[in-house]
């Protein structure tokens, strides 16, 4: 890897790429700049650092919170929630040493969308 990286976490927002159809407008036009920026930092990560191990995480909306234990991965990149910055931060740790996320684009969230509806959960064990 790049001087000697070989694993590389980053968080964007769900809104970026494939998960643009997920966030509500309003969100996507107040973040419209930020959004291109992260998105543009996924592409550039998934063009040139094909040598590397890379996460990409979406989180949701942020809570300040504390921790509840309730977030989680998916794949589904429709899915829409927030999530407790304490728990992101316990999944991104674990995404880092998980061979199972290695190239995947995930969001992050509790563990059921705003509407009650329960999403897929990624096993990182």
């Amino acid at each position: 890897g790049i001087l000697g990286v070989t694993r590389l976490v980053l968080v964007t927002s769900i809104g970026c790429g494939t998960s643009k159809q997920a966030a509500p407008p309003l969100v996507l036009e107040i973040l419209k700049d930020a959004l291109a920026a992260k998105e543009k930092a996924e592409n550039i990560l998934i063009k040139y650092y094909t040598n590397m191990n890379w996460s990409i995480i979406r989180p949701g909306g942020l809570k300040w919170e504390p921790a509840t234990g309730k977030g989680i991965l998916t794949k589904d990149y429709c899915a829409v929630g927030s999530i407790h910055r304490e728990d992101l931060a316990d999944l991104i740790v674990k995404v880092l040493f998980s061979d199972k996320c290695e190239r995947l684009v995930l969001s992050a969230l509790d563990n059921a969308t705003e509407e009650g509806t329960p999403v897929e959960e990624l096993i990182l064990a």
